[in-house]
């Protein structure tokens, strides 16, 4: 791991400790088994190989189980909540690290934001609402976004381009790579129809506006997506509008109303 990921290498080395009592392997695979996750004897005792099987088997149903009987113990006191918490982190690392990539700007130090994400996460592990119990992983990764784009604030401009996304590894089912890519394509957008069009004034905080929307968990990725694309056709326009144009900007102003409401809140 590069050296610049002194948070991620931190959060190793505390893992090696916590794997190294056997009792806290005995106590996760007991939770494990008691919510029918899986049959007694099937997991490993020790504690670094169950994580690791539970963190990579591509089974969605299976995901969701074993989450929910882990979030419903992080929710409780002690050290038995903390350790669930602390095993739900480290089974999400990779969707960490992706996450504090696509957060990143010039401005950001990788570890200062990784330090927020992980912070994030934890406060998400403790106080998930049990009640989501469909694609658990996918609402883990988003509640902590969120969190961490508050955290980090929104005065920042986005600077992420189209360009970018040919970095970002190709989405095979991984739920933290959908999350990212499309964080990144909706800044990368947002982007591309400020460099096109030369926005400034109204237009240019239109688009700031659609990026904090979105980090904000304010305006659904294809919501945003649907107003980049009426800025793109009003921006080429050379005539009247038709009435199905006049249609979708009227819903594009119903939809930012309550988002802008927010924004100048929080100014």
């Amino acid at each position: 791991m590069a050296a610049t990921q002194r948070v991620f290498v931190g959060l190793d080395v505390e893992w090696a400790l916590v794997c190294a009592d056997p009792e806290n392997g005995a106590l996760v695979r007991g939770w494990i088994e008691e919510a029918g996750v899986a049959e007694a004897g099937d997991l490993s005792q020790e504690l670094r190989e169950l994580v690791a099987y539970l963190a990579t088997r591509r089974d969605a149903a299976f995901s969701d189980r074993w989450l929910i009987a882990l979030l419903d113990r992080a929710a409780g006191e002690g050290q038995e909540a903390q350790l669930a918490a602390r095993v739900i982190v480290q089974a999400m690392v990779p969707g960490m690290v992706r996450l504090t990539q696509s957060l990143l700007t010039p401005r950001r130090d990788f570890d200062d934001v990784a330090q927020v994400v992980v912070g994030c996460l934890y406060v998400v592990a403790r106080t998930f609402p049990l009640r989501r119990r469909a694609k658990v992983a996918a609402n883990v990764m988003l509640e902590t976004l969120h969190h961490a784009s508050r955290e980090l604030g929104a005065d920042e401009a986005r600077e992420v381009r189209l360009d970018d996304l040919w970095d970002v590894a190709a989405c095979d089912g991984d739920v933290a790579d959908r999350v990212a890519q499309d964080l990144l394509i909706e800044r990368g957008q947002a982007q591309q129809v400020a460099d096109t069009t030369k926005l400034d004034g109204v237009e240019g905080e239109l688009v700031a506006l659609l990026a904090w929307g979105v980090d904000h968990g304010l305006l659904p990725l294809q919501q945003a997506r649907s107003v980049v694309g009426m800025v793109r056709e009003e921006a080429e326009r050379t005539g009247a509008a038709t009435p199905a144009a006049r249609k979708r900007r009227s819903r594009a102003v119903r939809w930012l109303r309550p988002v802008a409401a927010e924004w100048v809140r929080a100014a």
